[in-house]
């Protein structure tokens, strides 16, 4: 009998405990099983699969190449059934079926939620999950299923092999302040004048960072002296209100909140031009649900 017919979802909740923990006697603990029936189950996957999944020294394990394959599937199957349970549930209180989109802080206004209601109203009844998560949270939820698609600036995301990525619109970076602050009001703005402000910026992992620092770099200009880091646009944007703060914003979503008169965009010698886009997986089936969701993102860009 194939090793595959045996193995059982439990089993996969094991595998890929042991993989986060490197421990058998931790994992053993937090999975509710003794430590000898774990490692007994382990050696028999191994004499199964005829590999060694993991490397063992006094410090734990250290997953091996097969390990690391076979977690990655596991964490997919995993992933699915998950998806599946919620589907099941969301279904039994009405709705006829389930999305659910990623999206980082940066674009979370604007395009998202016009999209939103355009699939609303193809979609009345279906449950529309939207998610606001940096983009590196987001990724392994994608890759295990757990997530349809994902809505982000995309030119400093680094992607793997099995995601595709296409491009919705160009997208620039702006450097914006409150209406009180000492340079809302001026018509000529350096790098050297902004940067004697102390900044807001956003977290390492947001591409929105990564994107402030390329510009930055292009305009031979220093890192900010930042005295908060965050990626909650709610909080920038009130921050900025009162105060002499300055900060990094894409130019869509600047667009919104000027409009707003919350913030003021410095005329600054921007070089740089980056693009927000769609992930999704590779060889995942498009359903009517994510494919109206896709036309939605579109429509805002064509008109």
């Amino acid at each position: 009998m194939e090793w595959t017919h045996r193995l059982r979802m439990r089993q996969l909740y094991l595998l890929v405990a042991l993989f986060e923990t490197r421990n058998v006697s931790h994992t053993a603990a937090q999975m509710g099983v003794t430590q000898p029936g774990l490692s007994k189950w382990l050696n028999e996957l191994e004499t199964d699969l005829n590999v060694k999944l993991f490397k063992r020294n006094s410090r734990g394990l250290t997953p091996t190449e097969f390990c690391t394959a076979l977690v990655g599937h596991a964490r997919v199957i995993i992933g699915e059934l998950d998806r599946t349970q919620a589907t099941i549930r969301v279904m039994s209180i009405g709705a006829s079926g389930n999305l659910v989109v990623g999206t980082t802080p940066t674009v979370a206004t604007g395009v998202v939620p016009r999209a939103a209601g355009y699939f609303r109203k193809r979609f009345p009844d279906a449950y529309l999950n939207i998610i606001e998560s940096p983009i590196d949270a987001l990724l392994p939820e994608l890759q295990e299923g757990r997530v349809d698609l994902i809505v982000t600036r995309t030119d400093q995301v680094r992607l793997d092999a099995g995601v595709r990525c296409d491009t919705l619109y160009p997208e620039q970076i702006r450097i914006v302040v409150g209406a009180r602050h000492p340079l809302s009001r001026k018509r000529k703005v350096a790098w050297s004048d902004v940067l004697r402000y102390p900044w807001i910026i956003p977290p390492k992992t947001s591409p929105l960072r990564r994107e402030l620092e390329h510009e930055l770099a292009l305009a031979g200009q220093p890192s900010p002296r930042y005295r908060v880091e965050t990626g909650s646009t709610l909080v920038i944007v009130s921050m900025l209100e009162d105060g002499n703060l300055v900060s990094p914003m894409s130019a869509r979503l600047m667009l919104y909140f000027q409009n707003l008169k919350q913030v003021v965009p410095l005329p600054l010698p921007y070089l740089r031009e980056g693009s927000v886009g769609v992930i999704r997986r590779r060889e995942a089936a498009e359903s009517p649900m994510l494919q109206a969701f896709m036309e939605g993102l579109r429509q805002p860009v064509a008109g």
